[in-house]
């Protein structure tokens, strides 16, 4: 009788348990997203099923604009078990392709005009060489023979005062060079003024060359002779040697960079007059030129707006300073030619991660190669720089339809002293699914734990792009036309970083000297 009774029972709780489990099944956590991938302003709108609208929580401690904000939905089940969906959006204000802003600049020091002798790796070398070159041969009567050229010397000269009159209107400054021409019987003082001037509509700098003696004679056989070493007859011999050329060559944006499949980096003026600061260094503002994205126009980088401008060091010869949306700009474009996306199947993250020994003994997933759904962007954080970044990867379980992941991670990272190879640290890696092309779903917890254990691997790969990229632009570049007097050659680059509230500038010092064209 008692075993019937217990069989009775079991059957008894059986059946209960048969009537009531399908009504006692928990509602899983999906978000129906309604928000386009880039937005002026933050528009990242989600539904959640009305059975747990109460239960969830919305994270937007990502969600700060501009740059890629991203919201979490969690909600909690009994036995603290919590279930995540994240999706991000890419938030304005952005740049415009159709007006470069003054995101960069130049700087030129003092130290690469002149070293205190004109040594060599000066542009006051050059200016010397110059000066010899349109001279040699020269005679003069009753002063004999050219010799040779002297004291030259090359400065940066914020204004002209009344005694540089004869240079003209020069409201952005000038470099001012001195020299002595040495004949065989009188020594004849020079200045020659080289003046930076801002074409009308702001597209170019062109370079003004005014020159004089200074001499002054009562005799009039002496007067010619200080009108024919100098004066406007010089200025004009010099402006055919093109002395204005070899100013450009460091006082210009760097030159157009192309990318290894094809896509070439442009840097260009952006309206803004060269500032020159007496006897210090002269900066020269530039912007970083983008374009659009045919299938998405609407996927721009990132607007934060001016950085800090740390004032050069008296030692510096040559740097440049790349604000935030200057290096937003350059991920922009990198990623826009699918170069990043090159970096990363290069890395093999996926290939990596279907070969380990946990995933091919006890997993059936595999992964696609990531590809990133929108540009990187990276903005100033605690004490450095953060680089979020979006990506899709699909996930393939047997014979079963592929689906689509939603990888979205942030990283910070500095540069070490000396080093364009970024420190990083990261601060995490999600994951979600798509259901469909709108509703994301959490999805395969191993996974996630496997794709946090390679989340360095994946922003590895991007910070060393980003890294590699500063080096291939500013490192063993000889810069310049042969047409020219003088190159520009780059052998190395120290980074630092400039950071206030919400901004920040890289200050690039670059090991630069200046040398007739090789």
């Amino acid at each position: 009788m008692k075993a019937l009774v217990g069989i009775g029972l079991a059957a008894a709780h059986v059946a209960a348990f048969v009537a009531i489990a399908p009504h006692a099944r928990g509602v899983d956590l999906a978000v129906t997203l309604d928000a386009p991938l880039a937005s002026p302003r933050l528009a990242l709108a989600g539904t959640v099923p009305a059975a747990l609208a109460a239960r969830v929580v919305v994270d937007d401690a990502d969600a700060a604009a501009p740059g890629l904000a991203h919201r979490r939905w969690s909600t909690t089940y009994r036995g603290d078990f919590t279930r995540t969906v994240g999706a991000t959006q890419l938030v304005g204000p952005f740049q415009d392709p159709d007006h470069p802003a003054c995101t960069a600049r130049v700087v030129i020091g003092q130290r690469l005009l002149d070293d205190g002798h004109a040594g060599p790796g000066t542009l006051a070398a050059i200016v010397a060489n110059e000066l010899d070159a349109e001279l040699r041969g020269t005679s003069v009567v009753a002063a004999g023979d050219y010799r040779r050229v002297s004291h030259v010397a090359l400065r940066w000269a914020a204004r002209a005062g009344e005694a540089d009159a004869w240079v003209g209107d020069a409201p952005h400054g000038y470099a001012r060079a001195t020299a002595t021409i040495e004949l065989e019987r009188v020594d004849v003082p020079v200045t020659v003024a080289l003046v930076p001037e801002l074409a009308p509509d702001g597209a170019e700098i062109h370079v003004r060359v005014a020159a004089r003696a200074e001499l002054a004679f009562d005799n009039g056989v002496a007067q010619w002779l200080s009108d024919e070493v100098g004066g406007d007859r010089l200025a004009t011999r010099l402006a055919r040697r093109e002395l204005d050329g070899a100013l450009l060559t460091v006082l210009a944006p760097p030159p157009p960079f192309v990318l290894p499949g094809g896509a070439t980096l442009r840097f260009v003026p952006c309206g803004a007059a060269p500032e020159i600061v007496e006897g210090a260094y002269a900066a020269l503002p530039f912007g970083v030129a983008i374009g659009r994205v045919a299938a998405a126009p609407t996927v721009r980088p990132p607007r934060f707006g001016p950085g800090p401008r740390p004032t050069p060091r008296a030692e510096t010869r040559l740097a440049l300073d790349l604000d935030l949306d200057a290096l937003d700009a350059l991920l922009f474009e990198l990623w826009r030619a699918g170069e990043l996306d090159r970096r990363l199947a290069d890395a093999g993250l996926d290939r990596r991660f279907n070969a380990e020994p946990i995933v091919t003994d006890f997993l059936s997933i595999r992964l696609s190669p990531v590809r990133l759904a929108l540009p990187p962007v990276v903005r100033a954080g605690p004490g450095g720089l953060r680089l979020a970044a979006d990506a899709r990867v699909a996930i393939a379980d047997g014979d079963a339809v592929p689906t689509v992941g939603r990888i979205y991670g942030e990283l910070g990272f500095a540069f070490p002293a000396g080093a364009l190879t970024p420190a990083v640290d990261l601060s995490g890696l999600e994951l979600a699914c798509e259901r469909d092309a709108h509703t994301l779903v959490p999805c395969y917890a191993d996974l996630v734990s496997a794709l946090r254990g390679r989340g360095a691997d994946f922003h590895g790969a991007l910070t060393f792009a980003f890294g590699a990229l500063l080096a291939d632009l500013f490192v063993g570049r000889h810069l310049g036309d042969p047409a020219l007097p003088a190159e520009l050659a780059i052998h190395g680059v120290s980074p630092t970083l400039a950071l206030v509230p919400g901004n920040a500038t890289l200050h690039l010092e670059l090991d630069a000297t200046v040398t007739a064209p090789r």
